[in-house]
């Protein structure tokens, strides 16, 4: 296609680079050059003395040519390695080609710059680079090659002993044959990178880190940056910073200019024809082989095979005209039923074919999810159906900016050729929250507070504490009963057949226009149209969702405690659509629909599992900080009685409990959250399925979970937590939780705990079929009480 042979044969150069990428350039080679002089300032590791990495910073938005802003950038280092990497797999293979000889930024570079895919290199080649002190090589791999427990080939190759020592390491310049030149980290898109990637980049000692993107910096670099509050970090970070305006992206012709977005709150087929009426009206203004592309981008294969079967069955889209890129489509179509020719389809994802390939193949449409978003930025993309149900809006607004780019870097004559347009149907809220979503994205002018960690000294830092000695508890586990048609027919009773009329809503579409230019909404473009129908869910679907969010234990990963084929009964296969009468009817048929699941929902002993006390795992101990408060909470302290020999993590009042558990003779521990001994709460719905008590004491004839409680949680606690394990027989061992508050607490006539005094602690149980409250003096003697029964 013509679109190919152009992208082959245009290749830039620091003369046809626009205005405003040469001028960030320069200001970004200023800085390097400039460092460690004033006015930047180094800053020191608290900890080895050694000096930090100078941050600094390439801020623009995606589509404004940061890769060749960065290679004209990286001309000016002289002798030097740059380590290029990002966390998205296919920009490294399309920067590789880009910057490799005869690429399109290949004459950017200096003449005979070397360029490597990091996960290729040889033993040669690795000698070459480590002992060359002259001229600039530039390695290029994923954040994921970095990672010591990968276990890939080119990791394993990167971190492999070679004589105690590696490439990792003799890349950082530790030893004798280490790396003779300075080393800079090219960091493309470091939103979304994880504490520990930033951690082992550190590790290879480069001169600076250079991070491209638009996003705020990440929290992990913000020791790096020089001052000792968050203002003066935030000053000295917008010093350390390049921004290029967006508005100056789109004036040069980079850029849409205007994103259309249109909430449909129809059905999926009248959204999916009603986008594809958009690109046949742009597809007749461009002539030539290049012209607008449409995408269906979906959360799931079936998803993209439905809406495969809409364009081919419905709207006379020819097959061979769409790039079907989904996971698994044959294992799909079965599910999707003969609602269409499946021997037609292109499976593109199967093929192996690359972003390149799917343009150079004129493809027309294309399908799509996650598979081919990484790396994904096609000019000629320009509408999109995005089936937004059950995503985020931060996942649509990312989506959206895959179709920023203006094709040929060039306005057309025709306005509606300068824009992008999705549809998609969220709900109303979502849809404001993604409108502005989509215009914070688009913003990157203006100050940027930077956080400080309160443990940024020891960022991860932990300690395993061993146990002295194995126990083992009984478990509990949560049930519905055995008998599924119990369950089945409180759902079957709440549903009705529903006339056609109720089944049915209408629906509208929604537009809203945000300038990319201006990064504001359009208002005057604002418009709303009226359709018949609405989009619709099954019964059973609706159902399911709405139950899975009131509690997970209902709906768990699809797999639900009702029988297998209940959602095939015809009741539960009606289909209706959003804002019908039978959706009202359901909605408020679910406070009784959860209150009769809540009588079949118990706890009972699992004989088949046990827990096994394990290792306490101490989070930063003994922490170097300057919050006081911090500093008391992550101190280490020792305990005689206890079966681990220390721990911390403590409030203070929990501090004074395990005080007085240690003093009792009893043998007690630590309970750590969500990896230790968990209770399940016996009610649905009270937004969380998991008691785990601060601390476990095996008294004379009981296992008491305790927890130290503060008053602003008691009531839903004595509610949830406290009734536990009151009626679960059976147990080899008696559980039974205690809640211990600060204050003076009697029980009132509404079975609630009320406050009469301030002094000493309250230990609140349950006793047979009563929950009783009763006072002490101090910690101390509350726990030996406990301790004897």
């Amino acid at each position: 296609m013509k679109m190919k042979i152009n992208l082959e044969r245009m290749q830039l150069t620091r003369e046809n680079l626009k205005p405003f990428q040469l001028r960030a350039t320069d200001q970004l080679v200023q800085m390097l050059q400039t460092y460690p002089n004033p006015p930047f300032k180094r800053r020191f590791n608290p900890e080895t003395g050694e000096p930090y990495p100078f941050i600094c910073r390439l801020k623009a938005i995606t589509g404004s040519g940061k890769t060749p802003m960065l290679a004209t950038m990286a001309a000016t280092l002289g002798d030097a390695i740059i380590l290029w990497t990002t966390n998205r797999g296919a920009v490294i293979s399309q920067t590789v080609a880009k910057l490799s000889a005869g690429g399109s930024y290949d004459p950017l570079l200096p003449e005979g710059t070397e360029i490597h895919a990091l996960g290729d290199l040889a033993g040669t080649d690795w000698t070459n680079l480590l002992t060359a002190q002259s001229g600039l090589t530039i390695l290029l791999g994923t954040v994921a090659l970095f990672n010591r427990e990968d276990k890939g080939k080119e990791t394993l190759n990167l971190h492999k002993d070679r004589n105690g020592t590696s490439y990792w390491q003799m890349l950082a310049g530790n030893g004798p044959e280490g790396r003779a030149r300075p080393l800079y980290v090219v960091y493309d898109e470091a939103h979304g990178t994880t504490k520990a990637q930033f951690s082992r980049l550190a590790e290879l000692n480069p001169y600076a880190f250079i991070l491209a993107s638009a996003s705020p910096l990440p929290q992990e670099l913000s020791d790096m940056i020089p001052g000792n509050t968050s203002e003066e970090k935030s000053e000295n970070l917008e010093r350390q910073t390049v921004v290029v305006p967006t508005a100056e992206v789109v004036e040069a012709g980079l850029l849409k200019t205007r994103l259309y977005l249109v909430d449909c709150n129809t059905t999926r087929e009248q959204a999916v024809s009603d986008s594809n009426e958009k690109w046949l009206d742009l597809r007749r203004k461009v002539s030539g082989d290049e012209g607008p592309i449409w995408c269906g981008v979906v959360n799931s294969t079936l998803a993209g095979l439905e809406v495969w079967a809409v364009l081919t069955e419905k709207l006379g889209i020819a097959s061979e005209r769409i790039a079907v890129h989904l996971a698994s489509v044959n294992a799909n179509v079965a599910a999707a039923g003969p609602i269409a020719n499946w021997a037609l389809l292109q499976d593109t994802k199967t093929a192996g074919k690359t972003p390149e390939q799917l343009r150079a193949d004129g493809y027309t449409h294309i399908i799509w999810n996650l598979s081919l978003r990484e790396g994904w930025d096609e000019p000629w993309a320009y509408v999109a159906y995005l089936d937004g149900t059950g995503k985020s809006t931060t996942d649509i607004s990312q989506k959206i900016g895959r179709f920023l780019r203006q094709p040929n870097a060039t306005p057309f004559e025709d306005g509606d050729l300068n824009s992008a347009y999705f549809y998609f149907n969220v709900p109303d809220k979502e849809f404001s929250d993604l409108v502005q979503a989509t215009q914070s994205d688009l913003q990157n002018e203006g100050y940027e507070i930077v956080v400080i960690s309160g443990d940024s000294s020891r960022p991860g830092t932990s300690q395993s504490v061993p146990v002295k000695k194995a126990i083992e508890i009984p478990m509990v586990a949560e049930t519905f009963g055995e008998d599924l048609e119990i369950l089945d027919n409180i759902l079957l009773d709440a549903v009705t057949d529903f006339s056609e009329a109720a089944l049915k809503a209408p629906g509208k579409v929604k537009t809203k226009v945000i300038d990319v230019r201006r990064s504001q909404e359009d208002g005057s473009l604002e418009k709303v149209e009226h359709r018949d129908e609405n989009a619709d869910v099954a019964v059973w679907k609706y159902l399911f969702d709405r139950l899975g969010a009131i509690d997970s234990r209902v709906v768990k990963k699809g797999n639900t405690r009702f029988s297998h084929d209940l959602k095939t009964k015809p009741k539960m296969r009606q289909r209706m659509q959003y804002g019908s009468e039978a959706m009202r009817v359901l909605n408020d048929a679910l406070p009784s629909i959860q209150q009769q699941l809540n009588n079949e929902f118990r706890l009972e002993y699992e004989p088949d599992s046990i827990y096994k006390v394990g290792p306490f795992i101490m989070s930063s101990p003994n922490l170097r900080t300057d919050d006081p408060v911090k500093k008391e909470r992550y101190a280490v302290r020792k305990y005689k009685n206890a079966l681990h020999a220390e721990y911390n993590g403590l409030n203070p009042f929990e501090a004074e409990v395990a005080e007085a558990l240690d003093k009792c003779s009893n043998q007690w521990c630590r309970n750590p959250s969500r990896t230790g001994y968990g209770i399940p709460i016996p009610v649905l719905g009270e937004g969380t399925t998991d008691f785990y008590p601060d601390f476990l004491l095996w008294g004379k004839k009981s296992l008491w979970a305790i927890d130290p409680k503060g008053k602003h949680l008691l009531n839903d606690a004595v509610q949830t937590k406290i009734h536990g394990l009151a009626n679960v027989y059976d147990m080899p061992q008696r559980i039974r939780v205690a809640l211990v508050i600060e204050g003076n607490y009697t029980m009132g006539s509404d079975n609630r705990p009320k406050q009469v005094g301030k002094d000493g602690c309250t230990l609140v149980w349950k006793d047979g079929d009563t929950v009783k409250a009763k006072s002490f003096q101090a910690p101390e003697l509350l726990i030996s009480y406990l301790a004897k029964l």
